[in-house]
């Protein structure tokens, strides 16, 4: 019975602090200095609204602005990685068929060459012989030289379209931020909160600290009211 009644005391005793600090000092110094009284204030205060938390990664993903652009730009992400993985899968097989060619021409003339050293074919027929080894050699590193130009254009347009991709997510985490930025003013105008954290930072927190939803729908409203316009 006695401990609750301290319990009670300290609560009270805390409330009132946290309003004005300087009752708080008082009611300090008048109440009764033991552990349990002690541990029971400071969470109180705490509690109050002195330090409180945002989660930046939940608030984004449940935004209006999330829904409205970033759902769009990652489908668009999304498309772009499938279409790059195809192209650069479908670079490697050419590059590969054209390597083959490539090897087994070299297979063909060095067969023609010990043939013709073991006697196993005229000179003319190694000459014809050897005369289209040489326009197949010409055909295939001419076929090389375009692909590889084909590739070089092909990945400058890739990596054009994902910078772009970039930017766009860049772009939008910062139109998020300033709504964010703006949302935390309007709620916080009265200074009620004397710190405000990023989850990011916080290892543990009573949950009750978490203002993420109070702080969305402010963002949400003033993306709704074209805040960034």
């Amino acid at each position: 019975m006695k401990k609750s009644l301290l319990f009670a005391l300290a609560a009270v005793a805390m409330l009132s602090a946290c309003n004005d600090a300087e009752k708080a000092d008082a009611k300090s110094s008048e109440a009764t200095a033991t552990e349990t009284t002690e541990e029971v204030a400071a969470v109180e205060c705490v509690a109050s609204g002195d330090v409180v938390y945002i989660d930046l990664d939940y608030m984004m993903a449940s935004s209006k602005l999330y829904a409205a652009e970033g759902k769009a730009l990652e489908t668009k992400v999304q498309e772009f990685q499938t279409r790059a993985a195809s192209t650069q899968e479908g670079w490697t097989k050419k590059e590969q068929s054209l390597a083959n060619e490539y090897t087994k021409l070299q297979n063909d003339a060095a067969k023609l060459q010990q043939d013709y050293e073991k006697g196993l074919i005229t000179t003319l027929n190694a000459q014809q012989k050897g005369q289209e080894l040489a326009e197949k050699e010409q055909s295939i590193q001419s076929r090389i030289n375009s692909f590889q130009t084909s590739v070089q254009k092909e990945s400058e347009a890739l990596a054009k379209e994902e910078q772009a991709l970039a930017e766009e997510q860049i772009v939008i985490m910062n139109r998020f931020q300033e709504l964010t930025n703006k949302a935390l003013k309007e709620i916080n105008a009265d200074k009620r909160y004397k710190m405000i954290l990023n989850a990011v930072s916080v290892v543990d927190a009573d949950p009750s600290l978490n203002i993420s939803s109070l702080v969305l729908e402010k963002v949400d409203e003033l993306y709704a009211a074209g805040a960034l316009e």
